[in-house]
């Protein structure tokens, strides 16, 4: 080969060979590819994106493909979410156990003896509240019920899966997202409009604040308790998805102090919450504040407990607070209240209208 041949040669494989033109993906790879289970949602938007010019027989298409999918994304995470709660509700008496230490029963004996001596005394202030009973209290609450992040910290493996968790249940939200853009693909014409009408929304995820809350419930449901104290907890449960959110943290943070103290836990009595509620409306209505009502019928509070068709033994009333506990709090330090919620009782109904409340108790 001479010279001249080799340098024409080497010209020539230098040239690059014309890059063969792509086929864009069909409508129908398209469809597959939001049909698919384990793609992540990043290339689930793209894929959407692309179908953006399609007919409207296709965004139905598209629609129905990620809203099967969003549906089966959700249900593998509430197995996993449910999974979660499991392990971290069997860690929970380990991490109480663990805080008590060598002779924590003999200690918690102590403490509570301490507490009634105490909550008794006539002469009872705000400042023997915060002075002697509020250390008592801070110690038992120590050693009695664990907080989520004491449980969490003490159990790496549970806050590595819980780490996870919460990343999957932020991209259910955006797959969420994807669905809302999806159906408003859909709504650009008549058809589509029908179509979606048929399908409906899916449902919004649970979120990570519903989460938080239910590593705080298991904190006290999982405690090795006796069978009065976990009954009452468990039939309270029963009544959390209709009861006022606000009302239903008041009173499981009364119980959470009453359990810590060595008393039992209360039953929430519905007909005694709707009493309480009631007047709690009258008062902030009718901008009055006492525990007698100027309202016929309802003058006193076993005047309003029987009309609610029920009875009461006692009630507390406050205002300007936003959450129950903060409810819980002001009257922990008003001696009458403070003794009305660690009395003798087995239910209660806690009740709110705007930022007043009542908190009715009954044998």
């Amino acid at each position: 080969m001479t010279a001249t041949l080799r340098a024409a040669l080497v010209l020539l494989l230098a040239v690059p060979l014309a890059a063969t033109p792509q086929e864009p993906p069909s409508t129908a790879q398209l469809l597959a590819r939001l049909a698919d289970r384990s793609a992540a949602v990043a290339d689930v938007r793209t894929t959407l994106a692309a179908l953006h010019d399609r007919g409207a027989a296709v965004h139905q298409s598209a629609f129905d493909a990620l809203r099967r999918t969003y549906g089966d994304q959700v249900q593998a995470c509430s197995q996993q979410r449910t999974r979660f709660v499991q392990r971290f509700a069997k860690a929970v008496p380990d991490v109480q156990q663990a805080l008590q230490g060598r002779g924590g029963e003999a200690r918690i004996a102590t403490l509570r003896k301490q507490a009634r001596g105490v909550t008794v005394r006539p002469d009872l202030t705000k400042e023997m509240i915060h002075a002697e009973l509020d250390p008592i209290l801070t110690e038992l609450r120590g050693m009695l019920l664990p907080l989520p992040a004491q449980v969490l910290e003490r159990e790496r493996e549970l806050a590595d899966e819980l780490a996870t968790l919460r990343q999957r249940e932020a991209e259910l939200d955006q797959w969420y997202d994807v669905c809302l853009e999806a159906a408003h693909a859909l709504d650009q014409d008549p058809e589509g409009r029908k179509h979606l009408a048929r399908a409906g929304l899916p449902a919004l995820p649970g979120g990570v604040g519903d989460l938080d809350a239910e590593l705080a419930r298991q904190c006290v449901l999982a405690l090795p308790l006796d069978a009065g104290d976990r009954r009452a907890l468990e039939d309270n449960e029963t009544l959390r998805a209709h009861t006022d959110a606000a009302e239903f943290a008041g009173t499981l943070e009364l119980n959470r102090i009453r359990m810590a103290l060595g008393l039992n836990a209360l039953r929430i009595d519905e007909k005694l919450g709707n009493a309480a509620r009631d007047h709690s409306q009258d008062m902030h209505t009718l901008k009055f504040f006492a525990h007698e009502s100027p309202v016929e019928g309802k003058r006193t509070f076993g005047d309003r407990a029987s009309r609610a068709g029920t009875s009461a033994s006692s009630e507390n009333i406050a205002q300007g607070h936003s959450r129950g506990e903060g409810a819980i709090e002001a009257w922990w330090y008003s001696p009458g209240h403070h003794k009305n919620m660690l009395g003798s009782h087995g239910r209660t109904g806690l009740g709110r209208f705007a930022q007043t409340w009542t908190q009715l108790f009954g044998g």
